[in-house]
């Protein structure tokens, strides 16, 4: 039971190193989506750890503005949208993949990552050989669908079909082996729900 406690602990102060996919380092796809500015320190070190090859943003990039809903906070998703490009900073622009969502300010994202593949709706594209589809909602995915079909901005979760794989990247990031199609999805910290939400601490 204390083992357990330890680890729930880990994820509630930060993300540890995924040590056992040490393998996948320099070999794999990285799928995160829904991110907030909280996350961006913890994403920062994954990225430094599995070099992955392509990093692909389902959008809502700076979650806990919500433009969406509060249209007058675009300033403050600017400013916190600086410590994305920092965090992502790990992985050259032209390996990023980026799909605008619901709470984005779209025309700041492509002067944000100059270098980066943008797009304001579902592509189909080739990402480091694989057939990938993207999209910020799983509604948004195009038809028919890619062998890895990857989407956010809820908790929607959709059954693999024959030869399609569905991957949300707001239940946890997902990890794709480049040359066999092997995913591992890691769990977001504890943390990353509450400031997706707004919460605040209260109390002490």
């Amino acid at each position: 039971m204390g083992a357990v406690r330890d680890f729930l602990a880990c994820f509630r102060m930060g993300l540890p190193l995924p040590v056992c996919l040490e393998g996948a380092r320099g070999r794999c796809l990285v799928h995160v989506s829904d991110t907030p500015s909280a996350f961006y320190g913890d994403l920062d070190k994954l990225l430094g750890y599995l070099e992955p090859l392509c990093l692909v943003h389902t959008g809502d990039l700076v979650d806990e503005v919500k433009l969406g809903l509060r249209p007058g906070d675009d300033a403050l998703f600017r400013r916190r949208l600086k410590g994305l490009v920092k965090a992502m900073g790990k992985v050259p622009g032209e390996r990023v993949t980026i799909v605008a969502g619901n709470h984005d300010l779209a025309g700041e994202i492509h002067p944000a990552f100059p270098r980066a593949k943008v797009f304001e709706r579902g592509v189909r594209l080739s990402l480091c050989g694989l057939d990938v589809a993207l999209a910020h909602s799983r509604d948004e995915l195009p038809q028919p669908p890619a062998a890895f079909n990857l989407f956010g901005h809820n908790a929607d979760v959709v059954p693999d079909s024959e030869g399609a794989r569905y991957l949300n990247g707001v239940l946890g990031i997902n990890v794709i082996l480049v040359e066999s199609g092997e995913v591992s999805v890691l769990p977001y910290p504890l943390y990353v729900d509450d400031a997706r939400s707004c919460k605040r601490k209260r109390g002490l």
